[in-house]
């Protein structure tokens, strides 16, 4: 079953930690492609969980976390520009809490700003599952692992990035609020921030990778293609592309063609070029 915002609120009973939640997460097929976001936001709501805890307000604060959660995003845009007391004050209006002080009211807020970061990743994963639903298939006939793996393959890279753009999104103003700059529980914000983007730039990066290896992949099949309408046996062809393409990789810099970057700045074998030639046709397996 899915689960929105409030609902991850109503789940979250203190003192307790977020350890149900965290399971209930790591059972989804793809808890494991963004275990580190879901983790460090967990640990940002037990901070803060354990703040309320500790200021006796246990009666209201499962309350007080989901009334906020609803109004996260009213009170961030305005507190952007408003002076920096407005920030505890709305959570207190917001919360139905008067008796918070800025600290717990401080807490109160980036709980919610974590758990609206967490909806965004829970909801990554259950759209991509519900899409890889193998038709007529009952789910529990499927192994665990082979499930996982299905629905991994059916991962489209650009939506994973929207949903690290979004949690970070959902997690900035915990980093640039002027009330909370010497809150202990910023530094946490921006170590999750500095993880996800890292994380982005490593599927963009990944990305381009696949496409310098299709610019490649592309020259070597047109190679093969032009050896064969000037009379090369398909027997000859892989090792007369494998030699082409040793050779334009031993080329200056300044003389090699395009396609060969930085990702592709090494020779293939001749089995990967026979593969890859297979892949697309030109050979039969």
């Amino acid at each position: 079953m899915p689960m929105n915002a409030s609902e991850i609120g109503e789940g979250i009973q203190w003192p307790s930690s977020t350890a149900g939640l965290i399971e209930y997460l790591s059972s989804q097929p793809l808890y494991s492609l963004c275990r580190e976001q879901i983790l460090h936001a967990c640990q940002l709501i037990d901070r803060c969980g354990l703040r309320l805890h500790l200021a006796g307000i246990d009666d209201a604060i499962n309350f007080l976390c989901i009334k906020v959660t609803q109004h996260e995003e009213t009170i961030s845009e305005t507190a952007m520009s408003a002076p920096p007391g407005y920030l505890a004050r709305s959570v207190r209006q917001y919360g139905q809490c008067d008796r918070l002080t800025d600290d717990q009211a401080y807490a109160a807020y980036i709980m919610a700003c974590a758990v609206k970061a967490l909806e965004v990743l829970s909801d990554w994963m259950r759209d991509v599952e519900q899409s890889a639903l193998p038709k007529g298939i009952p789910i529990p006939e499927l192994q665990w692992d082979v499930y996982c793996a299905h629905v991994e393959r059916q991962v489209n890279e650009d939506d994973r990035i929207d949903a690290l753009d979004l949690y970070v999104i959902h997690l900035e103003p915990i980093t640039v609020l002027p009330a909370l700059r010497s809150d202990e529980l910023r530094p946490l914000a921006v170590s999750a921030i500095r993880e996800a983007t890292r994380r982005k730039g490593g599927l963009i990066s990944g990305k381009d990778r696949v496409n310098e290896m299709s610019e490649r992949d592309s020259a070597l099949i047109e190679k093969a293609r032009a050896l064969m309408l000037d009379g090369t046996s398909r027997r000859n062809v892989t090792t007369e592309v494998h030699r082409w393409l040793t050779q334009q990789i031993a080329k200056p810099h300044e003389q090699r063609p395009a396609w060969i970057t930085f990702e592709t700045d090494k020779a293939l074998s001749r089995k990967r070029v026979e593969a890859i030639l297979k892949q697309h046709n030109v050979l039969f397996t």
